[in-house]
C-alpha cells in the first residue's frame, strides 16, 4: 500500500494559511491590499478585540461579479496574473490567490461585493466550506468580515497574543499603508473607538494627519531621478530622530517592503550626523520598471529582490544626501522629538584639571588656525551657509553674516538672529567638531604640524603597556604629536598639536592608549576615537570669552566641516529655536 497520498483541498488551504495567516494584523494586510488592488477610493477598517474576534474591510473599489466572489475563494485564483510573463512584471500588491482561501479556512468569513448597486451577492464561508452564496443589495465596492480565527485550530489560537498587542500590530500594519498611500482616504476603528479618519490627501498631509502639525514641520522633500529609477517620499531633520527602530517606511512603487541594504543606504547618509544608536524618519517609494525587481520571494510578500541591487543602493544614497544638503533645514528643534540620547561626559565640557608645574599656555584661539587647512571645497560650503543664513536674517537687505550679528552668551553659546527665530551654537562642541574632522583628514592623509613644547613633559609607563603604546606612535605624529624614547618604557613629549593646552597632553595620550588597551585593534572606530578624544581635550571650553573675530572664524570652520550637527561624542552643536516655538513658550499660541 503507499504511503505518499494527496492531501485534501481543506488541509492544503490550512497549511498555506500558515504562511500567510500568522495573526490577525497578516489578514488585515491581505484585505487592504485586495482593496488597493480594486481601485479603491476609500477603505473603512473595523476590528474588535485586536481582531481576533472581528475584523472587517470595507472598500468602494471595482466589487466582484457573483462568479469572481465565488472564484476569490478558490486557492490559486486571481485577476492579477494570467501566465508566467506576468510574473516578473507584478504591478499589483497581491497575485498568488491564496489569501481568500487561507483566511477562510481558519475562520468564519461573510463577503459581500457588486460591481453596481443592482448586482451585489453576499457569501458566507466557514472552515473553508461555503454555506451560502446568495444576492444582497450591496453598494459598489466589496465587504469582508473575519470572525473567530483560528476557531478550528486551537492549537494556533491559543498563541495569539493579548488584544493590546494584536491591536497594536494591527495599527502598524496601517500606518505603513496609509503612509504609503496617501491619495487614499482611511478609516479605523477598534472597539467602537474611532482611531483614524482621513480624507485623501499628499504625503505631507498624510504625515500631519498621523503625527501632527508639529512633525510634519520637519520633514525634507525627497525627489531624485536616475536613469530609469526615482525615489519621492520625505525624511526627517535632526528633530525627529529616536533611539528605536519604529518610524522607518520604505515603499517600492507604492508596495510596502522591508529592504535592509535600502534602510543601510538611508541611514549612511545620517551616519555623521547619528552616532548615538538613533534612527531617523523616513517615508520613501522607490520607483523601478517592473521588470528590475522580483516581488515573489517571500510568502508575505514584504521582501524583494533587485536586479541590481548596489545601483539601487546609491540611488536612495544620492537622493537622501540631496535632501539633507539643505544645512538650516536639517538642524534640530530647540525641544525636538526625539530623544538626543544619553548625555555626553561631564567632563568634556569642563576645564581641564591639569597637574603641571608650569602655567598653561594658551592654545591658538580658531581665528589663528592655519588657514590651509580649509581648501576650496570648504570655502564653497561656508560661503554658501554664510549666504543661507544671511538670507534668513531679520534684516533682509544683509547680504553677510557680520560677526556683529553673532552674540556670545555666558561664554558658552553663540546666538544669532534669523527670520524664523534664533539659531543657537555651543562653542565648545563646535570647536570640537572642526578639530575632530582635521584629526581625521590628518590621520587618513598628510597629518597636521606639530608645535614645540617649552618644557618637554615626560611619561613613564607599565612594560605590557609600553609595547601597545609604540603601535599608536605614527598615528599620534599624524595628529601633531613629537615624540621620542627617553630611558626605559619612558616616552618624551617634544611636540603637541597646534590645539592643545600645554600640560595636558600626557593625559590626552593615556586615554588614547586606555581606549586601545580596551580593543586591542586599530580599526576605523578606534581612529575615530583617537581623533574626537583629541579635538574634545583641544577645544575651546564653556567660559571662554572669544573675540568678535574669533566667534566669526569658528562659525566659518563650522560650516566649512562636513557634518555640523553633531560633535564626535553625540551632542547637538547646532539647534534651531523657531518663533513658533517661542510663542508657544509665552502662550501667544
Amino acid at each position: 500500500m503507499a504511503k505518499i497520498h494527496l492531501l485534501e483541498s481543506a488541509l492544503i488551504n490550512q497549511i498555506a494559511a500558515g504562511e500567510v495567516i500568522e495573526r490577525p494584523a497578516s489578514i488585515v494586510k491581505e484585505l487592504v491590499e485586495n482593496a488597493l488592488d480594486a481601485g479603491a477610493g476609500r477603505i473603512e477598517i473595523i476590528i474588535r478585540e485586536g481582531g481576533k474576534s472581528f475584523i472587517q474591510v470595507e472598500d468602494d473599489g471595482h466589487g466582484m461579479s457573483v462568479q469572481d466572489l465565488e472564484l476569490s475563494f478558490q486557492r490559486h485564483a486571481t485577476s492579477k496574473i494570467t501566465s508566467k510573463d506576468d510574473l516578473v512584471r507584478v504591478s499589483t500588491l497581491g497575485f498568488r490567490g491564496e489569501a481568500l482561501p487561507s483566511i477562510a479556512s481558519v475562520a468564519q468569513v461573510y463577503a459581500r461585493s457588486a460591481v453596481d448597486e443592482t448586482s451585489g451577492h453576499e457569501l458566507s464561508i466557514e472552515a473553508g466550506k461555503i454555506q451560502y452564496l446568495r444576492p444582497a443589495a450591496a453598494n459598489r465596492g466589496t465587504t469582508i468580515q473575519v470572525k473567530n480565527l483560528f476557531f478550528n485550530i486551537p492549537a494556533r489560537r491559543k498563541f495569539l497574543k493579548k488584544t493590546d498587542y494584536e491591536y497594536r500590530a494591527i495599527t502598524a500594519v496601517l500606518r505603513r499603508y496609509m503612509l504609503g498611500r496617501p491619495d487614499i482616504a482611511f478609516r479605523y476603528e477598534h472597539d467602537d473607538r474611532e482611531i483614524y479618519n482621513f480624507t485623501a490627501g499628499d504625503l505631507n498631509h498624510r504625515i500631519a494627519d498621523v503625527y501632527g502639525r508639529k512633525m510634519a514641520g520637519n520633514l525634507l522633500p525627497v525627489s531624485h531621478e536616475k536613469h530609469e529609477f526615482r525615489v519621492e517620499g520625505v525624511v526627517g531633520n535632526l528633530s525627529l530622530v529616536k533611539k528605536r527602530q519604529s518610524d522607518q517606511f520604505l515603499y517600492l512603487n507604492h508596495r510596502p517592503i522591508q529592504d535592509r541594504m535600502l534602510n543601510s543606504a538611508v541611514y549612511s547618509s545620517y551616519r555623521s550626523l547619528l552616532m548615538r544608536g538613533e534612527f531617523p524618519f523616513f517615508a520613501l517609494d522607490l520607483q523601478v520598471p517592473l521588470d528590475q525587481v522580483d516581488v515573489n520571494v517571500h510568502p508575505a510578500k514584504l521582501e524583494v529582490r533587485f536586479q541590481d541591487e548596489w545601483r539601487i543602493y546609491y540611488v536612495v544614497k544620492s537622493a537622501v544626501n540631496e535632501a539633507l544638503s539643505d544645512l538650516l533645514a536639517t538642524l534640530p528643534d530647540f525641544y525636538g522629538h526625539g530623544s538626543y540620547g544619553p548625555k555626553a561626559n561631564a567632563a568634556s565640557t569642563e576645564q581641564l584639571n591639569l597637574h603641571s608645574d608650569f602655567p598653561l599656555e594658551r592654545a591658538p584661539r580658531p581665528a589663528e588656525i592655519n588657514s590651509d587647512q580649509v581648501d576650496v571645497n570648504d570655502f564653497q560650503r561656508v560661503n554658501k551657509a554664510r549666504e543661507r543664513i544671511a538670507s534668513m536674517m531679520s534684516n533682509p537687505t544683509e547680504q553677510q553674516l557680520p560677526a556683529a550679528n553673532i552674540w556670545q552668551v555666558h561664554n558658552k553659546y553663540l546666538l544669532t538672529e534669523v527670520r524664523s527665530g534664533l539659531i543657537i551654537i555651543d562653542q565648545h562642541v563646535a570647536h570640537e567638531r572642526i578639530l575632530f574632522e582635521s584629526a581625521k583628514r590628518a590621520l587618513e592623509h598628510e597629518g597636521l604640524p606639530s608645535q614645540t613644547v617649552l618644557f618637554p613633559q615626560t611619561m613613564k609607563l607599565q612594560p605590557d603597556d609600553y609595547s601597545k603604546f609604540t603601535e599608536l606612535v605614527p598615528y599620534l605624529e599624524k595628529i601633531g604629536f613629537r615624540l621620542r624614547e627617553f630611558g626605559e618604557n619612558t616616552i618624551v613629549i617634544d611636540g603637541v598639536p597646534p590645539d592643545v593646552y600645554m600640560g595636558g597632553e600626557a593625559r590626552i595620550l593615556r586615554d588614547i592608549l586606555d581606549k586601545y588597551l580596551e580593543h586591542r585593534e586599530l580599526g576605523a572606530s578606534f581612529l575615530d576615537y583617537m581623533a574626537a578624544t583629541y579635538a574634545c581635550k583641544a577645544a575651546i571650553k564653556a567660559g571662554e570669552k572669544l573675540e568678535p573675530e574669533e566667534i566669526k572664524a569658528l562659525v566659518d570652520k563650522l560650516f566649512a566641516t562636513e557634518h555640523p550637527y553633531f560633535c564626535p561624542h553625540g551632542r547637538p552643536v547646532v539647534v534651531n529655536l523657531s518663533l513658533e516655538e517661542l510663542d508657544q513658550r509665552f502662550e501667544r499660541i
